[in-house]
């Protein structure tokens, strides 16, 4: 079976990256042997198949994107994006996200919902502090 991710696994994975950030330097990209060191930390699946590094680098390229995508929502002037309520997207600024939606196609799940790994990742990588349109 593929690998199953529990927020817990996502927060091994991301405590692992903190405790080994200036190992990946600036660009934040990890060595083999740090992806080896994150397999072995999640080596007990309580569900889905094995993590191995690949999946678990995989893992990561994904976290990095949902955290850009979360980044440009928060840079984005009309926005106020909250870890518990996503854009809080309400009558008066719903034209405004629909517009943003059709440009930004990955921010439509955080429209009124947040990302429990946003401030962890925050600490691994740099925010832009502008939106992307």
């Amino acid at each position: 079976p593929p690998a199953s991710w529990t927020d817990a696994d996502v927060n091994v994975l991301l405590d692992l990256a903190i405790a080994h950030k200036a190992s990946a330097g600036e660009g934040m990209n990890f060595k083999a042997t740090f992806w080896n060191t994150a397999s072995a930390a999640l080596s007990n699946p309580a569900r889905g198949g094995p993590k191995t590094a690949r999946v678990c680098k995989e893992k990561w390229k994904r976290l990095r994107k949902m955290f850009k995508v979360i980044d440009c929502i928060k840079n984005t002037s009309g926005f106020a994006y909250s870890n518990e309520l996503g854009a809080n997207i309400g009558l008066e600024n719903e034209a405004m996200w629909s517009d943003f939606v059709k440009k930004h196609k990955d921010v439509g799940p955080f429209r009124n919902r947040g990302w429990p790994h946003y401030e962890k990742m925050k600490q691994l990588m740099p925010s832009k502090g502008k939106g992307l349109n």
